[in-house]
């Protein structure tokens, strides 16, 4: 049975200079949390992975994609949930003669990603979720430092 095959590619990106640049999406393994430690509470999920899955990140300016290849799965066994407001949660179960399958991955984003905002679409096999991006604020500070007169007045 073939493993899962993941992929993060990047298209253009720009943000200022002036910020340090937001940490690219990472799927990850299903072996730890999280906060990266070590879990022990997938034991459970241990049965046949879904056969021919993919997934794929994309970054671009104004959004993250996700391709994620779901073949035989319909779109009624699909459910995304976010944790912290850095992490997708994607889980995917099928049910029948096969044996069926699980799919279940976790991508933590940065900063700039703005998981109250995700949207997807299921179509043939391929289920497209698209994360906005959020512009980083900009704060400005004088140029010359004000001074308050000291004494009496």
């Amino acid at each position: 049975m073939p493993s899962p095959t993941y992929t993060v590619s990047s298209a253009s990106s720009s943000i200022s200079d002036t910020y340090p640049a937001p940490e690219a999406p990472i799927i990850l393994p299903d072996d730890v949390d999280d906060n990266g430690r070590p879990s022990s509470s997938r034991a459970f999920l241990a049965h046949s992975p879904a056969r021919n899955s993919t997934i794929e990140v994309r970054t671009y300016q104004n959004e993250y994609q996700l391709l994620v290849g779901l073949p035989g799965f319909s779109s009624d066994s699909i459910t995304l949930a976010t944790k912290k407001k850095r992490v997708l949660h994607v889980v995917a179960d099928r049910w029948d003669n096969d044996g069926g399958g699980h799919f279940e991955r976790r991508i933590a984003f940065g900063y700039d990603a703005d998981l109250s905002q995700v949207k997807a679409d299921f179509d043939r096999g391929v289920l497209r979720i698209s994360i906005p991006r959020r512009a980083p604020s900009i704060t400005s500070y004088p140029s010359t430092p004000r001074h308050a007169p000291m004494g009496r007045t």
